[in-house]
């Protein structure tokens, strides 16, 4: 678990480290191969092949020094003997003896130095068989060269039925102590040999395992890495994924918090946050059914000072400023007799009915419903919820849909009433006012409504009352017929004096569109 308890940081700089180590641990296997192979190279350049060179030396230098006495004794045999050239051989007999001692005191100091200093154990012992043997043909050449001076003086001497007896044994002696320095020869030869070809496999070795361990190294810092990366990636995805589906809508998502690290703390906080929208969009949805849920969604989102909301502290209706708005209010005529003729849960069943279907156009048309009274609707239009050229457009296309709605009404109503005779006649009658208005949230530090106040309140309400004289259904004043324009049919019905105007005031019923006049509304 605590692997996953790790920052973001703490991962990356361990992927970083780890490579690191994979190269290290990679430089130092190659450093060994490759210090076994210049060992190797070492203990060939600086012993084995001089020692044979030395050996091949020794050889050569014996075989002329040999040569040399035969050519002394030839010339000591011989009665025409030039005294001189005697004199040249035997000088270049002993030129060779001392070479051949040299190069023999050099071969035993470097097969020392071998046994010292060589770093492969089998050279090493190699150089410690060969030193004996060095020695030995030390001694035998010092042999050699005691017995030959022997005969070359018995010779000189006239002693020379002793000079051949010594002489016989002076040739079996020199047959074994050639044979000697071949054999060391051979053998140097073919343990350098065999030390040129060890350190050639070496050095093959240590190419083919730098390019083994390289591709390990690589291999398993991949692995670690895109384990790492993934474990970074994937988080972020499912985090990408969830805020695209939480912004089209799907609130039921939740991330699975998998790691610690500050991926983890991020998705624990969206978590948080989704969970967060979820409880205001029911709140909203809640509350909603009460007040106009545009209204919520600034409740709630947009909170002022001491929770108030921005509708009341921001002027977002402009709280401190009048601004032209339009009144709807509706209500069932004869209501009261319906009521008096279903129970009290019919009664309720009815007028949830009705409201709803009295209630989508204007929803539809963005109006803001203030309250249900009874059966009564009172809704409003205005800035900000609609254009401000739109408010009193919207609520004669909202009123004149309310027809459309009382024929629906009419069709359920029997299913409602439980009877299908005698069906009392419903009819709604419609005022709509348009004036200065001020919008703004109205009551107590403990309960608030949000309401409009002004006159066209009044008016509105009195117009709809004022249908009952007249025999209309939907009356508007004459500002609210100039401020829908001339998308609507009209007609001046009268002049009267309007709740808050001290000047007579024309009204005006509204019939339809334009267009769409009925025969009857024509004539």
């Amino acid at each position: 678990m605590s692997r996953f308890s790790l920052s973001i940081g703490t991962k990356i700089f361990g992927v970083a480290t780890s490579m690191l180590a994979l190269l290290l641990g990679v430089t130092y296997i190659n450093h060994r191969n490759i210090s076994l192979v210049n060992n190797e190279l070492i203990d060939l350049s600086q012993y084995l092949t001089p020692l044979t060179e030395d050996v091949a030396q020794i050889n050569v230098h014996a075989l002329e020094q040999e040569i040399h006495y035969e050519r002394v004794l030839r010339l000591l045999t011989r009665d025409d003997s030039d005294p001189a050239l005697i004199a040249s051989e035997l000088a270049q007999f002993e030129e060779r003896g001392q070479l051949v001692d040299q190069e023999l005191e050099e071969a035993i100091a470097l097969a020392q130095a071998g046994i010292k200093n060589a770093t492969q154990p089998q050279d090493v012992l190699e150089f410690a068989r060969v030193e004996p043997l060095l020695e030995v043909l030390e001694v035998d050449h010092q042999t050699f060269h005691e017995q030959s001076i022997e005969i070359l003086d018995l010779i000189q001497a006239g002693d020379l039925e002793t000079a051949e007896i010594l002489e016989a044994q002076l040739e079996d002696f020199e047959d074994r102590f050639d044979q000697r320095i071949q054999a060391v020869l051979f053998e140097l030869g073919a343990v350098t040999e065999a030390s040129a070809h060890s350190a050639e496999h070496h050095e093959q070795q240590a190419i083919r395992a730098s390019w083994l361990l390289a591709a390990i190294a690589t291999g398993v810092g991949l692995t670690f890495a895109s384990l790492v990366t993934l474990g970074l990636v994937q988080p972020i995805r499912r985090l990408v994924d969830s805020a695209t589906e939480v912004d089209q809508g799907n609130l039921q998502v939740q991330v699975p918090v998998t790691s610690g690290d500050e991926v983890g703390l991020l998705s624990k906080s969206f978590n948080t946050m989704v969970a967060d929208i979820q409880a205001k969009e029911q709140l909203k949805a809640t509350f909603g059914q009460y007040v106009d849920p545009r209204i919520v969604d600034q409740l709630i989102s947009q909170p002022g000072e001491n929770g108030a909301s921005a509708l009341a502290t921001t002027g977002g209706t402009h709280t401190t400023q009048r601004q032209p708005m339009t009144v709807f209010f509706s209500d069932i005529a004869g209501f009261s007799s319906i009521s008096e003729m279903l129970t009290p849960s019919g009664l309720v069943t009815l007028i949830n009915q009705y409201l709803t279907l009295a209630s989508e156009p204007i929803v539809f048309n963005n109006g803001v419903i203030k309250q249900f009274i009874g059966d009564a609707v009172s809704a409003f239009w205005g800035e900000p919820f609609v254009a401000a050229d739109e408010h009193a457009k919207l609520a004669c296309y909202a009123a004149l849909e309310q027809q459309g709605q009382l024929m629906k009404l009419r069709r359920i109503l029997p299913d409602i009433m439980g009877i299908r005779k005698g069906l009392p006649e419903v009819k709604i009658r419609i005022g709509l006012a348009t004036g200065e208005l001020v919008a703004s949230n109205i009551g107590s530090e403990t309960s608030k409504s949000y309401t409009v106040l002004g006159p066209a309140v009044h008016i509105a309400e009195f117009l709809e009352t004022t249908n009952k004289r007249y025999g209309t259904t939907i009356l508007m004043m004459a500002g609210t017929q100039k401020a829908a324009g001339d998308g609507f049919e009209t007609r001046e019905i009268d002049t009267l004096y309007l709740p808050g105007h001290d000047r007579p005031t024309a009204i005006y019923e509204l019939l339809d569109t334009v267009g769409n006049l009925t025969e009857q509304q024509e004539t």
